[in-house]
């Protein structure tokens, strides 16, 4: 849910609201907006919650999470990468639903509390039937939802297989799509209601979209495992002698190629570090002949690295986690050459053809 949507939408609906359960409220339209704000923040906080338990599960089990993300139909966690197990990924997802249940529960017990007849009582009554409908519709047993996840987890332990998990899931998601833009038609043809019918096809389409990606999206990781790093391994490293002067680099123009990170060597070959332009140019000009290389290097980073022995799939999710486009291929301290995302794309576009 955008800011703007729910801060514009919510007066109203708390009005309909309380009409609904035959209450009447005697207070002044500012009150009644600034409820509607109150209440908009709430349900906010209440969409960050459920996205929240997925980060904080996801993060337990072993898996980094690079943001979340608000759109119109809800939230969405970011996940570094996909679930190893069928136990995991049900773990996971299994406890932004009840997250939302709990919380709807625990809104419409302090609606029972408050004064029927007021804007308190009437936003944790909506905010309590709204989030146990998210949870609801969340449940629904079609991918990319939660409950599709959830269907996939089973599916997958039950079979072995994430990829047949992912298309039982991904069929009924896009089903589950297909019939709501249906349902969304009939009731543009039949029962009027433009706006209603408008937004029941658009959330149709989005599940139906959505479904259908996830399963390319598998069908590509799956690709993936049957690939090593070493088999798009280049030679070329952009490696430099730990014992090189600062002055040398840069006379060189090496701080402004496309490598960016470079690999720092000890005499052996063996890497000791990194550098990146940044680290040579705030040397001191008076200092950068008698300043050397190993000397301003940074550690070395590990999501920057792989092993020739990874899948491309490892490639992949760390590229997803920092945006980085060029790994180096390390094996037993020896940096052994560079492998490229855009290799890992051409590769599988060679496949498909």
């Amino acid at each position: 849910m955008t800011w703007t949507t729910a801060t514009s939408v919510i007066p109203v609906r708390l009005i309909d609201a309380s009409l609904s359960a035959g209450v009447r409220l005697d207070v002044t339209w500012p009150a009644i907006w600034a409820g509607g704000v109150v209440t908009s923040l709430l349900f906010f906080g209440s969409i960050v919650a459920h996205e929240a338990a997925h980060t904080v599960v996801a993060v337990r089990t072993g898996i980094p999470v690079r943001s979340i993300r608000l759109f119109i139909f809800g939230g969405l966690a970011e996940m570094g990468r996909e679930p190893d197990r069928p136990g995991q990924e049900f773990l996971i997802t299994v406890v932004g639903p009840l997250t939302s249940a709990a919380l709807g529960g625990l809104f419409l017990a302090l609606g029972d509390q408050l004064d029927a007849a007021s804007i308190p009582a009437v936003t944790a009554r909506w905010l309590g039937e709204m989030n146990l409908a998210l949870a609801v519709f969340n449940m629904l047993p079609g991918f990319p939802l939660d409950g599709g996840r959830i269907l996939r987890s089973i599916v997958w332990a039950v079979t072995g297989d994430v990829v047949r998990g992912t298309r039982v899931a991904s069929f009924v998601g896009s089903a589950l799509g297909a019939a709501l833009m249906a349902f969304g038609l009939i009731q543009f043809l039949l029962l009027g209601g433009a706006v209603q019918s408008l937004w029941t096809g658009v959330i149709g389409w989005f599940l139906w979209s959505a479904a259908r990606g996830g399963y390319r999206d598998a069908i590509l990781r799956q690709q993936l495992h049957r690939y090593r790093v070493r088999d798009l391994v280049r030679p070329e490293t952009g490696a430099v002698p730990g014992d090189g002067s600062v002055q040398e680099f840069i006379e060189r123009g090496l701080y402004h190629d496309r490598f960016g990170l470079r690999p720092v060597l000890d005499s052996a070959g063996k890497l000791i570090g990194m550098l990146e332009g940044d680290d040579v140019r705030d040397v001191p000009l008076e200092e950068r002949l008698y300043t050397v290389l190993r000397d301003i290097a940074r550690p070395v980073d590990l999501m920057a690295v792989v092993a020739p022995d990874d899948q491309l799939s490892v490639v992949i999710d760390k590229a997803y986690e920092t945006d980085r486009r060029l790994f180096f291929v390390v094996e037993e301290g020896r940096v052994l050459g560079t492998v490229d995302t855009v290799d890992v794309v051409n590769t599988l576009r060679a496949r498909k053809r």
